[in-house]
């Protein structure tokens, strides 16, 4: 039998597709990732089958979109009868571990299939128990035992100033240096990990950062890395392009105003700075690590994996965080290094990173335990680009079926559907000929045969999904 290659897979959170140098990010912001790009396929149109946290993370690791698995939306429990990546792979013979986010709820289950488990989801208390559940919550505590202060109240009262004080909410207050940083934290996890491993046994390591996810305000030096003043922010940002779209209406509208209401240009441009200085320090930590692995001899042999669960908009239409199907929250960055493999190739190929579970097995050698999964392996696309591949991808994202947005990218289109009546209401863009998304074609070209063909594509998926709600 061949020898299993050990898997490291680096994931961030809430980052965007265009948050690194090479796709248009700011010059030195990610010179690690850049660097390893060289030698993986970067997929630069891979989508999220879900664009919030939770369900996304739940789907890439179990091969099956939100409404199979039952987590619709963040802090709900599974579906009986889900088998999870980590356990497959534990039973395949691999030695398994994680670092930082996983949210999952319950945070704690040995059927998830992690041996060695160092959690680190929200630091705030005002949705769920998670600090109860981290470790990174305990340390920290040590570490303020002398400051007359809980971490956790701090996380708080950031957290609850949503509807009062919203840059306050998105930046939070930066109160933690860069030794006490989740960033930090979660690297030094990972190094242990790989320090102390069983060395008769291949890994599968998730080593997965909290940010870029809010709150944006990096610690020093990195939260002056780049200035507010050299900020461009997007052109959607200065103009409610999506008036009368009616996806936008019926589901962003609420959420547009309060941002437009409460977030000046200036704050704008301050809270990109201080996400770019935020995924400078995460690009210096993963560099720390992928330099840690090849100093070790691990680098060649080790299938790596860099991600994010879902993007950010980040000023794009006028809009921050993510829960919408436009690009700049649906589309996210993947970068895959075969083992004893350095390829240095860009893919134009339409992706979804559901399709991670299904390839990590197939390089493994093993078979998934889920019925009805809709992921599969993008290994033939790594080795051979030119391959026949269906050039589509969907998401998914909603509490309920009456609220169940779905989207189809296909192609240079995309289709976005969202429940309305007895019916359904669209969007679509010509992503090459308009990638910022701001002019709606669906009422010009419904009527046309490539338009009906997408529509009763996406109108058939989605049926299909939200009958398993």
């Amino acid at each position: 039998m061949e020898k299993q290659c050990n898997i490291l897979w680096i994931m961030t959170d809430q980052q965007k597709s265009t948050a690194l140098s090479s796709a248009g990010g700011p010059a030195h912001m990610t010179d690690n990732l850049d660097a390893f790009a060289d030698d993986a396929v970067v997929f630069e149109n891979a989508y999220t089958p879900c664009p919030v946290c939770g369900p996304a993370r739940t789907s890439l690791k179990t091969g099956l979109y939100p409404p199979a698995t039952g987590i619709v939306k963040n802090w709900v429990t599974f579906k009986d009868g889900i088998t999870f990546l980590p356990a497959e792979l534990q039973k395949g013979g691999y030695q398994t571990g994680m670092a930082g986010k996983l949210h999952f709820y319950p945070p704690e289950k040995p059927e998830y299939g992690f041996e060695v488990s160092h959690l680190s989801d929200a630091p705030y208390s005002v949705y769920s128990d998670d600090p109860d559940h981290s470790e990174y919550i305990r340390w920290l505590r040590q570490n303020y035992h002398d400051k007359g202060v809980d971490p956790v109240d701090l996380f708080n009262a950031d957290e609850l100033s949503y509807d009062d004080d919203l840059k306050r909410f998105i930046l939070g207050s930066g109160f933690r240096t860069v030794p006490e940083h989740e960033t930090a934290w979660t690297e030094r996890c990972t190094i242990d990990f790989l320090e102390n491993r069983d060395k008769s046994r291949p890994f599968f390591f998730y080593c997965s950062y909290f940010g870029p996810h809010q709150p944006y305000k990096a610690p020093k030096p990195y939260d002056e890395w780049i200035s507010k003043d050299k900020i461009e922010l997007p052109r959607s940002f200065y103009k409610d392009y999506k008036a009368g779209c009616p996806v936008f209406e019926r589901n962003t509208r609420k959420i547009y105003e309060h941002i437009r209401q409460s977030i000046s240009e200036d704050d704008a441009k301050e809270v990109i700075a201080q996400y770019y200085g935020q995924m400078k320090m995460i690009d210096e930590s993963i560099g720390r690590i992928l330099s840690y692995v090849k100093a070790s001899g691990l680098y060649d042999d080790t299938l790596i994996i860099f991600s994010s669960d879902h993007g950010d908009h980040l000023a794009e239409h006028g809009l921050f965080f993510k829960g919408q199907m436009y690009d700049s929250c649906v589309k996210v960055p993947l970068m895959i290094k075969l083992p004893n493999h350095k390829d240095g190739r860009r893919s134009r190929r339409i992706v979804n990173t559901i399709d991670l579970y299904s390839t990590i097995l197939d390089i493994a050698g093993l078979k998934s335990g889920n019925k009805g999964i809709e992921s599969k392996s993008m290994l033939p696309l790594i080795e051979d680009d030119s391959i026949g591949w269906d050039d589509e991808s969907f998401s998914i994202i909603g509490d309920d079926k009456a609220h169940a947005m779905t989207m189809l990218r296909k192609g240079r289109y995309k289709l976005i559907r969202y429940p309305s009546g007895e019916g359904a209401v669209y969007e679509m863009y010509d992503l090459e000929d308009d990638p910022e998304e701001i002019r709606d074609i669906y009422p010009a070209m419904s009527s046309q045969p490539f338009a009906v063909s997408l529509q009763e594509e996406l109108d058939a998926w989605s049926l299909r999904e939200i009958a398993l709600y």
